[in-house]
């Protein structure tokens, strides 16, 4: 899985102004529940709750990931571009 850099405190992470587009998947403490997903872009700062985020510069791995645990993040047809 590709992560990059992130801070962590105590009951909070945050990601700040990437340099590219950035999808992230957060899980509750055991990794086996996808509790928030979405994306950053380079003008924008995320703060989550969740201790445990993964964070993407690949679309597609992260829709995959998210697809393998039931989620469909875009339209069908989307899926089917991306995941070509």
């Amino acid at each position: 899985m590709e992560e990059q850099l992130k801070n962590k405190d105590m009951n909070e992470t945050k990601y700040c102004y990437p340099t590219q587009e950035t999808w992230f998947i957060c899980w509750e403490d055991t990794r086996v529940t996808i509790k928030a997903y979405g994306s950053i872009e380079p003008t924008q700062c995320l703060t989550s709750p969740y201790n445990e985020v993964d964070y993407y510069t690949d679309e597609s791995v992260w829709a995959a990931i998210l697809l393998e645990n039931g989620i469909n993040p875009l339209h069908n047809n989307e899926i089917e571009e991306l995941i070509k």
